[in-house]
């Protein structure tokens, strides 16, 4: 892994998120990065997404997504003491030269993109790097599209 860090430093400049605060920052105690079409191998950025998007849009969806808040992390940014608030990454997009065995990511940081977005097709992985071999999460990614959790 990258300086032996499992959890890669993740800038999010997705404002609409429950999960995005100022400085481009994402709250969520744990991203899922996918592909954007069940099935499809992604070949460019723009064919991933952040699954854990939830566009903000009231108290209801703020409250929804608080299951997924790193809490102590949230505490410990706001007093300074050093990169706390940072997510644990998911990836199913094997196609990615970053991604790891065990569906973790190898880059030092990511970049979620999606500026405005509604809905989480809107928001890429801006850091995707197609690695030129064919996928294999196939059935890893269905599952979690249907609400299981990652094996």
């Amino acid at each position: 892994m990258a300086d032996n860090n499992p959890n890669p430093e993740v800038k999010c400049i997705v404002n609409t998120c429950t999960h995005w605060i100022p400085g481009n920052k994402c709250s969520a105690a744990n991203i899922d990065i996918l592909n954007e079409e069940v099935g499809k191998m992604s070949r460019i950025p723009e064919q991933t997404e952040c699954k854990t998007f939830t566009e903000r849009r009231g108290l209801a969806n703020m409250i929804g997504s608080a299951d997924n808040v790193n809490w102590v992390g949230f505490a410990e940014e706001l007093v300074g003491t050093g990169r706390q608030l940072n997510p644990t990454v998911t990836c199913v997009v094997d196609t990615c030269k970053y991604w790891y065995e065990g569906d973790l990511c190898n880059a030092e940081a990511i970049e979620v993109s999606g500026k405005n977005a509604k809905e989480c097709q809107a928001t890429d992985c801006a850091t995707f790097e197609y690695n030129g071999k064919p996928s294999k999460n196939e059935k890893t990614q269905q599952a979690r599209e249907k609400g299981e959790k990652f094996k």
